[in-house]
């Protein structure tokens, strides 16, 4: 069980805002923003930050979604999986792809795939990367892909500290299969 409430839309005005930032976003009010809007400024700025990463980076939707799940793997981070197996089939993402990620097969991937999947885990273990596998994410990625990939990843450290540290449980619909 969370440890703060999940806030309703209706609950304040500024918490109003928030959800319709959300809704504008084409996002569903997930157990992460509903908790986050405790603090409704709060969910205003996490919403932004997010609606870049997720909207407006230079990285291609597929390998953003892999950089995810490598990062939600290496922290164990279920309800992250659970959000991102989904965002990656929706990006296109092959299943063996995503079962390549979560089993550590970096063979099964493409070069940028990999460098991207390598990148992520071993900014998650360590808040750096090494050489070879900076030059291999900047060969795929350029220097704009580099930046953007690493605001990725690191805007997912954040997303697994938030979750943790407060609990916040799978969302239900995301639980019940197709139809989400």
């Amino acid at each position: 069980m969370a440890r703060l409430p999940y806030v309703a839309e209706d609950v304040s005005k500024e918490a109003e805002s928030a959800f319709r930032l959300l809704a504008k976003m084409g996002r569903r009010p997930a157990n992460l923003y509903r908790l986050l809007a405790n603090q409704p400024p709060a969910l205003e700025a996490f919403l932004n930050m997010s609606a870049y990463v997720r909207g407006g980076s230079s990285l291609d939707p597929g390998l953003r979604e892999l950089a995810i799940l490598a990062t939600a793997y290496e922290f164990e981070q279920q309800y992250e999986i659970a959000h991102h197996v989904v965002a990656a089939r929706e990006a296109g993402v092959p299943p063996e792809r995503v079962r390549a990620v979560e089993s550590g097969d970096l063979d099964a991937l493409s070069p940028a795939e990999a460098a991207v999947v390598r990148f992520s885990r071993e900014v998650a273990r360590s808040r750096r990367c090494e050489d070879a596998t900076f030059g291999a994410v900047l060969a795929a990625l350029g220097a704009a892909g580099a930046i953007d990939l690493t605001l990725t990843v690191g805007w997912y450290h954040l997303c697994a500290v938030v979750l943790d540290t407060h609990q916040v449980e799978i969302d239900d619909w995301l639980t019940r299969g197709p139809g989400l």
